[in-house]
């Protein structure tokens, strides 16, 4: 894999979010992975495209994804570090920031998908 196509993963996801279209997002995610979002359980299958309509639904429509750093590995597996903004959209105040922990699968086509997606806020929890 190559880091272009961790990158093109990322725009995906990305473009996904500001055409209001989960399945675009839950398209990057391969047959089997599983979506670690913060203070909920593990997502899966049709569980991760609920989970972004969910955020879509909340008025997510814009994204940043910046890769801080990206590791590859023989066995078709490749690891991303990186940061997000989450906002309404272009220009809006953030929403949410943080960073994550993708793993990313080589499927049996070829192609790359994210096998796991771990991520967290930096912001300071409100009450």
């Amino acid at each position: 894999m190559a880091r272009s196509d961790a990158d093109r993963l990322n725009d995906t996801m990305v473009d996904g979010l500001a055409q209001g279209d989960a399945s675009v997002v839950a398209s990057v995610y391969g047959p089997d992975a599983r979506l670690l979002p913060p203070g909920m359980d593990v997502q899966t299958d049709a569980d991760i495209q609920r989970y972004w309509q969910g955020a879509i639904d909340a008025g997510v429509r814009h994204a940043r994804i910046e890769t801080v750093s990206y590791e590859e590995h023989d066995d078709g597996l490749a690891v991303e570090e990186g940061r997000w903004e989450l906002r309404a959209s272009a220009g809006t105040p953030i929403v949410d920031a943080g960073k994550f922990l993708i793993v990313h699968k080589r499927q049996g086509d070829g192609s790359w998908k994210y096998a796991f997606d771990m991520f967290n806020s930096s912001l300071a929890a409100t009450e």
